[in-house]
């Protein structure tokens, strides 16, 4: 027998001892669904390597070794290569309403500054390995072993509908054409609406930065991930209902400016009657942000394509001198937390990181307010690198004075003041003193250099 046949020999056997078919994606599904409602522990007798995994290791990798039965590799191609089936295990969290939500973006695989850049996508590595997957879903708990954290869902064998795959097609020419102008180390999420290069470095100080080709600038390492948000739409089956924007040629931009354009230099009454949607009274302080969705949507106030994307419309209006009546607000934080927290782990961090739906409502010479424009925006790098800059000098100051917190007049982007309902929600100082929540703010003329 020579070495080709003997390689054959073995194939075969290592083929017939496996509880599925290689070869076959629904054989592969209907193995996997073995995992439904069971922990990797209780699908699989793992006596022999509970003390040596404990709780290191990753869900994903012991699922391919302990109950796929195949050693775990770092090929390009998909995990299920006969198949043509990629394997990803993510969490998920239970929400209030008892639905289940992705607890992170599903990584899909690093990004290879200096090869991406000799690709097309249609040969691109992304496809080759991510055009089938086969998604498992497990419940996250923290202090839970990772091989005892529960399969709550089935499975899914998912492929991107044609649709989206179009979205996701001009997210990674994005990422790519930024990488070919030499700006990879000015990536961030927020450049997308689907497809995102989310960090995936160690963070911090002493991270290795990656080489880029067409700049000597070092890059924070990155991979392509699909967004919580469009993860989502994967666990609830595509089905909430949504309006959609009628995405024609993959670009969202163009769907969204084509919704906005009749509507554009009309005053707010004129849109409220062709709409027939009007203030339910002068505390209505949501009007705006529901006319902004009527517009986009019609009467459901959810479309699909921002949902996916996890788009935050902000609805900002501003005075005839582009002055917007307040400055943007953030999710507040705790003072006894942001003290040991690092950057890419904070909430500002990841809020920045976004991309947001910008409706501008501006009033006119005659004080009658008008809407004036859309754009997609997301921060620019020198403004995220100055946000970082805000957020650290923040860190540093509530170790030593929790009420001394950087103002509007010590950046030109962003500043911390309180946010709390009233002068009695308040949080624990480091200093042993009682504060009034605060939170991050984008200055007022920040925002209107941005808009104008």
């Amino acid at each position: 027998m020579d070495q080709a046949q003997s390689l054959l020999f073995c194939y075969n056997q290592y083929m017939t001892q496996l509880p599925y078919d290689l070869t076959s994606p629904q054989s592969i599904l209907q193995f996997a669904a073995g995992l439904s409602g069971k922990t990797l522990s209780q699908a699989v007798n793992l006596v022999d390597t509970l003390e040596n995994v404990k709780n290191k290791g990753d869900l994903g990798t012991m699922v391919e070794r302990y109950y796929f039965g195949y050693e775990p590799n770092s090929t390009k191609g998909p995990d299920f290569a006969e198949a043509g089936v990629e394997l990803k295990t993510t969490g998920v969290k239970k929400a209030s309403t008892g639905k289940y939500k992705a607890k992170e973006r599903l990584v899909l695989n690093m990004i290879d500054y200096v090869q991406l850049v000799d690709e097309q996508w249609s040969n691109s590595s992304l496809l080759a390995k991510c055009r089938v997957m086969l998604i498992l879903f497990y419940l996250y708990e923290k202090d839970v072993p990772v091989f005892d954290r529960r399969f709550v869902l089935d499975p899914v064998l998912f492929s991107f509908p044609v649709e989206d795959l179009a979205v996701i097609q001009r997210d990674w020419e994005t990422i790519r054409d930024k990488i070919l102008a030499g700006k990879a180390h000015e990536l961030s999420e927020g450049d997308t609406f689907y497809l995102a290069a989310c960090r995936k470095g160690s963070g911090g100080v002493g991270e290795k930065l990656r080489k880029q080709p067409f700049s000597d600038v070092g890059a924070k390492s990155r991979a392509f991930s699909l967004k919580p948000s469009y993860v989502n739409r994967i666990i609830n089956d595509f089905t909430s209902e949504a309006s959609s924007l009628d995405i024609t040629d993959g670009s969202i931009e163009a769907a969204t400016e084509q919704k906005f354009q009749p509507y554009l230099g009309m005053a707010v009454d004129d849109i409220a009657l062709k709409l027939d949607f009007h203030k339910k009274g002068k505390n209505d302080k949501g009007y705006y942000s529901n006319l902004t969705m009527r517009i986009l949507g019609g009467k459901k106030l959810v479309t699909a394509e921002l949902e996916k994307a996890g788009i935050e419309p902000k609805t900002i209006r501003v005075n005839k001198n582009w002055m917007p009546k307040e400055a943007m607000s953030f999710p507040t934080f705790k003072y006894m937390e942001i003290i040991d927290e690092q950057w890419e782990d904070s909430k500002f961090y990841s809020k920045i990181e976004q991309k947001f739906l910008f409706v501008v409502y501006r009033y006119d010479e005659n004080d009658v307010l008008r809407l004036e424009g859309v754009k997609y925006w997301n921060m620019p790098y020198s403004d995220r690198v100055e946000a970082q800059r805000v957020w650290e000098d923040t860190r540093r100051r509530v170790g030593v004075d929790a009420s001394d917190l950087p103002s509007s007049s010590e950046s030109t982007v962003a500043h911390v003041r309180p946010k709390g309902r009233n002068a009695l929600d308040v949080l624990p100082t480091p200093q042993g003193t009682m504060l009034q929540k605060k939170c991050f703010w984008l200055n007022k003329a920040y925002i209107a250099s941005q808009i104008r």
